[in-house]
């Protein structure tokens, strides 16, 4: 195990902790990690196999152990998202925040890919909500916007933007999340890489660039609205040290959100300022703190008015919207945010997408059947092998009485779309979401 490698992290971890603290933590990172998902309530009420309860999100089950996810359909299908357990406290910040909100709220998860955090907090905002999720990385937004779309709540809109043109928009949002860049100790017995990479010289170099997305980003955050600050990781530079800077330079107060644990498993170094630690709550290591912010706002800068172009949806209680040649589908109750289509920086995914015209033809696209709401499309049945052909993106040759576009449902749930012809399943997965290898359908679920 790299640990005794690195002694440099145990003395940083003895010099941060009191000493029976610091002890436990390092205990227990020489153990295996755990797997856990978090379910997509509006898709199933199911329990997975093997699996016991996350305490602090109703939603999320630990498994005894981890199976194959690319295997089952119901992953591709937005039915759950794996995603490490303590991280899901954020959705639990979340929950919290908005209650204390009455009006309907923009929020803006900075770093956003894969998604984990994203769909939590999608799952949870009201109806008129609506969710920024941007990565500043070109290579893994792709990731977001796909993980976005097969979670189905429709109220997400993806950005691929540096921080800094966030915050030259002026006061926007009603919430920042920013999960940070950072040297990953808490992650470091679910990845390696994390281990070799790690040194006080990157810890020095992440809380540099921390400081700079947060400085950065900071005037789109409205008067009054919540930072939500986080790492995975436990140096003070990192984190404590941060969120002082955070307070002193840009203007801002703690705010006190213990009322989420009411078990008392979180650890505060200082106060208002919380830690997840794998002996005291089973998963990763978390830091995260709440920041109100109290300044006076900057100037919002609007945008000249475009025409955007607005069709009613067959589908109840949304809209087509005509977005960067691209045909999207977004709830009427978000036709609201229209303006925010030619300001958001470096915006590209907005709700969910209809669909494209393609060599002169329309060509839907298989989002519209992972949506979370009952669609009017026709449903086929297929078998597990099925499943797995449609996911390899094959040509399924299975007759049916549907012809034209119709749902693929598998077990109870919907897992894409193909064009019924006359001798069998054209098959309209997308190529970049196709699964590349052999394998057996297998599912977390009962059957």
């Amino acid at each position: 195990f790299l640990f005794k490698m690195k002694e440099e992290f145990k003395t940083s971890l003895f010099k941060t902790l009191p000493h029976q603290e610091a002890n436990d933590l390092y205990e227990s990172l020489q153990s295996n990690p755990t797997t856990s998902l978090r379910t997509n309530t509006k898709k199933t009420k199911l329990t997975p196999l093997n699996s016991h309860k996350v305490a602090h999100c109703n939603s999320a089950f630990y498994l005894n152990e981890r199976p194959v996810f690319t295997a089952d359909p119901a992953f591709h299908a937005g039915v759950y998202y794996v995603q490490e357990a303590n991280s899901m406290w954020i959705g639990r910040v979340f929950e919290y925040l908005r209650s204390l909100i009455t009006e309907s709220v923009v929020v803006l998860d900075l770093c956003a890919a894969p998604g984990g955090k994203t769909t939590h907090i999608s799952s949870l905002m009201q109806a008129s909500d609506l969710l920024v999720a941007n990565e500043v990385i070109s290579s893994r937004k792709n990731i977001l916007a796909e993980n976005v779309s097969k979670w189905g709540d429709g109220n997400t809109w993806v950005c691929s933007a540096d921080p800094m043109r966030f915050g030259n928009l002026g006061p926007l949002f009603d919430m920042v999340f920013c999960d940070a860049p950072c040297s990953g100790e808490g992650m470091f017995r679910k990845d390696p890489n994390a281990q070799y990479e790690w040194s006080l010289e990157n810890i020095a170099l992440c809380s540099s660039r921390q400081q700079r997305i947060v400085s950065d980003s900071w005037n789109c955050l409205k008067e009054g609205g919540y930072f939500v600050y986080s790492t995975c990781t436990f140096n003070t530079e990192e984190n404590e040290e941060n969120v002082n800077f955070i307070i002193d330079s840009l203007g801002g107060e703690l705010v006190d959100v213990s009322k989420i644990d009411p078990s008392g498993v979180l650890y505060c170094l200082k106060k208002y300022q919380y830690r997840c630690f794998p002996h005291r709550s089973t998963g990763e290591g978390l830091f995260f703190a709440v920041i109100r912010k109290n300044s006076s706002p900057s100037k919002l800068i609007k945008n000249k008015a475009q025409r955007i172009e607005i069709k009613k949806s067959d589908i109840n209680g949304f809209s087509y919207v005509g977005f960067r040649s691209k045909n999207w589908l977004i709830p009427n109750n978000h036709l609201q945010h229209l303006n925010l289509l030619y300001l958001l920086p470096g915006l590209f995914h907005v709700g969910t997408l209809f669909g494209d015209v393609f060599k002169g033809k329309w060509k839907p696209h298989p989002a519209i059947a992972l949506l979370v709401i009952e669609s009017s499309l026709p449903l086929v049945e297929i078998n597990d092998q099925e499943a797995m052909a449609y996911l390899r993106r094959e040509f399924i040759p299975k007759k049916s009485t549907q012809h034209g576009v119709v749902i693929m449902r598998w077990f109870e749930f919907n897992i894409g779309i193909s064009n019924s012809i006359n001798n069998g399943l054209n098959n309209l997965w997308p190529m970049e979401w196709r699964v590349r290898n052999q394998f057996l359908c297998n599912t977390v679920f009962p059957r």
